[in-house]
């Protein structure tokens, strides 16, 4: 009996698992049945939990089932108390419980690893809880870098596919990409989203919020305790109050009949050496914060100020104006009366043509004619009289007449230059007037940039610092605060991507207790060289070698002495530092997904 074509490599396949030969098709058969019944007992020897199924943490998925892939199953288990000490994963051999309740203590680091696809949420003394992921595939991948909470939604639906439920939402990134609860088939399955196990993300949504770090990379990263001087400290908090209390002093309320003295006894709060001192209000502010509060009073005094100038500027300008308009309508009135008296010169002087024309015939013709009676003779000479007499008052009025065109000319001429000047003056005053509404407009925009930042003193600060632009960066409250340059030694070796993270602050309100992430930027594969086996063997070994000589050199030690900030702006930064507040050193620059409402976003690769 033969098997069908379809079974044969399941036959071979389960004959070589049993140890089966199956040399002759007369033996197929047997071979089948004796690998069945191979099977059969395996199962029933098997536990339920082992049958088809993996596990991450405490939840459980059957990826393969009858109908295909299933829904995420989850596992009861007992409930585990929480440990006196918490651990970084695998310190004591055992995988955390993604459900042990922890009550997180100070700023949450939250790691996600694309390569593994887990996610692990640390605070200030280690793991707090982890669990799988479903990041994006290969053709919609979740992009790795720093991260940071952007927006929570208990209850969202998708904006780009077909409104799509994404319970416990955490944005990361404006564009779309986010942390919510969703199917985890065992692998990459998102659009690019991080899907989270819904316990899971329910738990997540109730300790972090906005402004909680995230890290997404390819291997797991886990934050480590780190110090050092090139770290910022952090000045006391305003309205500081001068005297601490004294550690390790009993303190009670003041006491009249209290005269013990020389006793550890701690009155009102103070020591009693201290209480015995004149009573001191608030510390003094530092001088960066003094400074900065002189800078505040200056930015709204020049407000006040360009203002003032803007209204003079714009009195001028109307003056200006006026006095333009003003010479326009004196330079037509003027050359009107030119032109009417040239036009009158121009007719006398017409007039005094023809007169002396008309004399010059009346002569021609007395000269012409002959046997003048007396009383003819009388009337011709009276008529001569009469137009040399005309001739020459005409001519003497087309002479009074042309100077007073000339003369006028020149008054035009005046007038033209007057407007001119007018124009020019009026020109400066609105130039004038555009400087002073611009300034005004300047000042105006420090004067409420100042206020926005000193309205978000109390947020949490973060700094950037990148090698490839070779420039510093603080945003506090998503508001760009200030960019300067900083100098790298060694420009052309990489640093990594370091992410330090303020933990606290100690009670000399001075000293910042800090950890640290740090991704290393890895070396492009060198090619294989060498004809022989031996050869590239030997190759290989060297750029291992090499490569891992290329990321020990990465260290956050070595990051932070690669440059020097300036000590304004240090001074700057410590006055607002705070838990939370955070640096990043990297060897890339800000992605473009940062902006407005934001922290710094970092790629990394």
């Amino acid at each position: 009996m033969s098997s069908p074509a379809f079974l044969r490599p399941m036959i071979a396949a389960i004959a070589r698992h049993s140890g089966i030969r199956a040399t002759a098709p007369s033996m197929a058969a047997a071979a089948i049945g004796a690998a069945m019944v191979s099977v059969a007992a395996l199962a029933a020897a098997t536990p339920a939990s082992a049958q088809g199924y993996f596990k991450f943490g405490t939840y459980s998925y059957a990826p393969y089932g009858e109908q295909g892939y299933t829904k995420p199953r989850k596992v009861k288990r007992s409930k585990i108390a929480k440990p006196a000490n918490k651990t970084q994963p695998g310190q004591d051999g055992k995988k955390p419980d993604a459900l042990v309740e922890q009550k997180p203590e100070g700023p949450l680091v939250i790691s996600v690893s694309l390569r593994k696809q887990r996610v692990a949420v640390f605070d200030a003394d280690g793991l707090v809880t982890e669990a799988p992921i479903s990041s994006g595939t290969i053709g919609r991948p979740t992009p790795t870098g720093i991260f940071s909470v952007l927006e929570k939604n208990r209850v969202h639906y998708s904006n780009l596919y077909d409104s799509a439920p994404m319970p416990n939402m955490h944005r990361i990134t404006w564009s779309g990409v986010a942390m919510h609860a969703g199917h985890l088939p065992g692998y990459p399955a998102s659009h690019g989203c991080i899907r989270l196990p819904h316990g899971f993300s329910k738990k997540l949504f109730e300790i972090t919020k906005v402004g909680t770090r995230v890290i997404v990379s390819g291997d797991p990263v886990v934050p480590e305790q780190f110090d050092h001087p090139s770290l910022f400290k952090a000045y006391p908090p305003e309205n500081a109050v001068a005297h601490a209390l004294v550690p390790g002093v009993e303190t009670k309320v003041a006491d009249a009949s209290d005269v013990t003295t020389g006793s550890a006894v701690q009155i009102l709060g103070v020591s009693t050496a201290a209480a015995a001192e004149p009573q001191q209000g608030p510390a003094s502010e530092p001088p960066v914060r003094q400074k900065w509060r002189a800078e505040l009073a200056q930015r709204a005094a020049a407000v006040l100020s360009t203002e003032t100038a803007k209204t003079t500027a714009a009195s001028d300008l109307a003056a200006a104006n006026a006095a333009v308009e003003a010479a326009k309508v004196k330079l037509k009135t003027i050359r009107d009366d030119a032109n009417r008296i040239a036009t009158e010169a121009k007719k006398l002087a017409s007039q005094q043509t023809s007169a002396e024309k008309a004399l010059v015939g009346f002569e021609k013709q007395i000269a012409k004619s002959s046997g003048f009676t007396p009383e003819g003779a009388v009337k011709a000479a009276a008529d001569e009289d009469k137009l040399e007499t005309m001739a020459l008052d005409l001519a003497d009025a087309a002479d009074d007449a042309k100077l007073e065109s000339d003369e006028m000319k020149t008054v035009v001429d005046a007038e033209i230059k007057s407007l001119g000047d007018a124009e020019a003056d009026r020109k400066s005053k609105s130039a004038a007037y555009n400087k002073a509404t611009a300034d005004a407009d300047a000042a105006k925009l420090a004067d409420a940039a100042g206020k926005r930042r000193d309205a978000k003193r109390k947020s949490l600060i973060h700094v950037f610092v990148s090698r490839k632009t070779q420039k510093l960066y603080v945003r506090q409250g998503y508001e760009p605060i200030l960019e300067a340059p900083v100098q790298f030694t060694d420009p052309d070796q990489p640093v990594g991507t370091h992410v330090f993270t303020a933990l606290s602050v100690a009670q000399n309100q001075r000293d910042v207790t800090w950890n640290v992430v740090s991704i290393p930027t890895r070396a492009t594969p060198a090619a294989e060289t060498g004809k022989t086996k031996k050869q590239r063997e030997a190759a290989a070994e060297k750029s291992a070698a090499e490569a891992s000589q290329f990321l020990a050199s990465q260290t956050p030690q070595s990051a932070l002495q690669r440059f020097t900030i300036p000590a304004d702006i240090r001074d700057q930064i410590e006055d607002v530092m705070k838990p939370g507040s955070s640096l990043i050193v990297s060897d890339n620059g800000l992605s473009n997904e940062t902006g407005q409402f934001t922290d710094f976003i970092v790629p990394v690769r």
